[in-house]
């Protein structure tokens, strides 16, 4: 299989086993966002995984993520509903402690289709290693579940993530963005290579380009390298281009597409 190819030909990736981790639904304030209903952005989404053949994306809620509305991870759950291809993350507000932990209890009890928390410490202002995340990060441990983390910005950069790496062994830490630049690239890079549980979120082509993914092949343990779009916010097809041209192996485009978060959601998908 030349994935190249396949991909210059227009073809949906149907024989490519494909994980988008990294997907929101919803509003978000002063950016355009196809399709102002949630619902309606599930559909419209569930249609385009069919034709790029994704089978799974992991979705979050920026009504929940920006507001604190955590009834949207219920909201979430109707959808999950609705298409089996839909994976949920339950969002963790830091100043709403008791309130995130009752509605991730009650997500988790649902369906084990919700995979674990998101968080975003620049949304919320609060770093990463504030003691309102000990909770969630507890709880994670505990459950030996993922946290999708936004890794970028003076609350959230990748080497603030080294102590929690160390504590909370069996949490499995996703950083969202990696750093963004240099050299916290770097940083996010070396974690993920120091510790087991520590992965890196390859999204955002206004941040990654396929050089830039050559780059972390070249640097970064490739089983720790998971493809996602940060879908409302981008385009799942040019981020899937990124994998598909750039200049390395078919294998590890086939484990940075959707074979490394297969391993990583092993009895879920």
């Amino acid at each position: 299989m030349d994935i190249m190819e396949l991909a210059r030909g227009g073809l949906p990736f149907e024989d490519i086993f494909l994980v988008d981790m990294h997907c929101h639904l919803g509003a978000y304030n002063s950016l355009y966002i196809p399709y102002i209903e949630e619902s309606e952005q599930a559909l419209q989404y569930s249609r385009t995984m069919g034709r790029m053949g994704v089978n799974y994306s992991v979705v979050s809620m920026l009504r929940g993520l920006a507001s604190g509305e955590l009834s949207a991870n219920l909201d979430l759950y109707g959808f999950m509903q609705q298409d089996e291809k839909l994976l949920g993350w339950v969002t963790y507000i830091p100043s709403l402690i008791t309130e995130s932990l009752d509605i991730a209890e009650r997500c988790f009890t649902l369906t084990n289709r919700f995979i674990g928390f998101k968080v975003h410490p620049e949304i919320n202002r609060y770093p990463i290693f504030g003691p309102d995340y000990i909770p969630m990060w507890e709880y994670a441990h505990e459950r030996g579940l993922i946290v999708l983390a936004h890794a970028w910005g003076a609350n959230s950069e990748p080497s603030m993530f080294r102590e929690i790496a160390a504590k909370y062994s069996n949490a499995k830490i996703l950083l969202g963005h990696c750093g963004g630049r240099e050299p916290e690239i770097s940083a996010a890079i070396q974690l993920a290579n120091q510790y087991e549980q520590v992965y890196l979120d390859l999204n955002g082509a206004f941040i990654y380009s396929r050089l830039w993914l050559e780059h972390f092949v070249q640097r970064a343990d490739t089983s720790k390298l998971l493809f996602s779009s940060d879908t409302m916010f981008n385009n799942v097809f040019w981020e899937i281009g990124h994998v598909a041209f750039a200049d390395i192996p078919d294998a590890v485009k086939l484990d940075i597409l959707g074979l490394n978060a297969k391993r990583l959601l092993a009895g879920i998908v």
